[in-house]
Order: C-alpha cells, then structure tokens, then sequence
C-alpha cells in the first residue's frame, strides 16, 4: 500500500495497487474498517501505524437550507451584473457588425 500523507501525518489518500507520486510505501496492518471509513485526514500514520485521528474535524457542507452569507449575495450581484452587462455589449457588438456589412454592402 501508498499512502499520501501531509506534513501532519495525516493520510490524505492511498493506493492498493500500484503507485503514486509522493507516496510512501507502508506494510504494516491496515484497520479493519479502512477503506469503509477513509476519508482525507481522518487517518493518520503515528509510529508506523495506521490509526483514527484524534484531531479530526468533519467538514461541515453547505445544507441546502443555509442562507447565503452576505458576501456570497455581493458575488452572486456582481456576476448576474456582468452577465447583464455581456449581453448589453453582444446585442452592441452584432448591431455594430450588422451595420458594416450593411455599408460595405452599399458600396458594390
């Protein structure tokens, strides 16, 4: 087995079979629930051996029912206002072409 490990010892990822860059090799024992329970940082190498981190903090995801902080309602602003914007510059940009071609047309 490979195991990617941080600058905490913390496992980070691993392979069964074969390699991966900046891997280590380990051959010890492996916990019974290892590849059931593996999640980046959970494990840890301590002494040459795989164990639970005590220090593991779970992610805490985004519950769909979370509001939205007030700097993500200013990014969500400022995108749908520079998407507003694009459309206003690409209606200007094809009137613009339109009128080109319209005069070189004339010019024949």
């Amino acid at each position: 087995m490979k195991l990617i490990l941080n600058d905490k010892n913390e496992i980070l990822n691993y392979v069964m079979i074969g390699s991966v860059d900046g891997g280590i090799e380990y051959d010890g024992e492996i916990p019974e629930n290892f590849e059931i329970q593996f999640k980046a940082n959970y494990f840890l190498l301590k002494d040459n051996v795989i164990v639970v981190n005590s220090n593991y903090i779970s992610p805490n995801p985004i519950k769909p029912n979370d509001k939205p902080s007030d700097v993500q309602k200013a990014i969500a602003q400022l995108t749908l206002q520079a998407a507003q914007q694009k459309v206003i510059q690409d209606k200007l940009n094809a009137q613009v072409l339109l009128e080109i071609a319209q005069l070189k047309g004339g010019n024949n």
